[in-house]
Order: structure tokens, then C-alpha cells, then sequence
């Protein structure tokens, strides 16, 4: 019997600095599209294992870790360590426009 999903909340960091960080935003971003871990290794091409392997901080093959990030719609972006501060800022702007965004369609909705 599978394990149920996990807790499907991203991190709150957009900053990833480690292979555990990235494994945990990978299996939050899975979870939250209610994928269990075998449908999601078979539509981001990969094996259950090395999916598995990659949420549980274990290192894996680059272009693996890239292929899964593009089946679940995520994006590496390489910059300089100095714009982290900037970029972590409008990462965090940028969610609160989408949870006010998804409060006003959510509200209109129920009036």
C-alpha cells in the first residue's frame, strides 16, 4: 500500500542551497498536485527510485534532477550569490500577490 502524500506546503524559501532543500521542494511540489511518486516518475521520465532518491536529499544525476523539475513545472535559476537577498524578496512578493490573487477569485466566487 503507498504512504500517504506529504504535507504538500513549499518551503518557504525560493533559495535552494542543498540537495535536501531541493528534495523537499521537489515532494512538496508533487504532493501538491496530488501525484503519488509512481505517476510522477513515469511522467517526468525517471525511475520510482531515483525520484525517490532525489526527495530524500540523496544525490543524484544533474540531468535527472533537471528532467524531474521540468515534469513538475519547476525552473533552476543560476545566479550570482549577491542577488540572492533581492531575488528571496520578490519570490516572497510574488506568492503574496498569487495567495491575494487566489482569495479575490476565491471570494467572488462565493458571493
Amino acid at each position: 500500500m503507498p504512504r500517504p502524500l506529504p504535507d504538500p506546503t513549499p518551503p518557504s524559501r525560493a533559495t535552494i542551497r542543498t540537495i535536501h532543500q531541493l528534495g523537499d521542494r521537489i515532494r512538496a511540489t508533487r504532493a501538491g498536485e496530488r501525484m503519488p511518486v509512481d505517476q510522477a516518475a513515469t511522467h517526468c521520465g525517471v525511475s520510482v527510485g531515483m525520484l525517490s532518491k532525489l526527495e530524500n536529499g540523496k544525490g543524484v544525476n544533474l540531468e535527472h534532477a533537471l528532467r524531474v523539475m521540468d515534469g513538475l513545472g519547476l525552473t533552476m535559476l543560476v545566479v550570482p550569490k549577491a542577488h540572492a537577498p533581492w531575488l528571496e524578496q520578490a519570490a516572497a512578493h510574488a506568492a503574496k500577490i498569487g495567495e491575494d490573487t487566489a482569495r479575490e477569485q476565491y471570494a467572488w466566487l462565493e458571493a
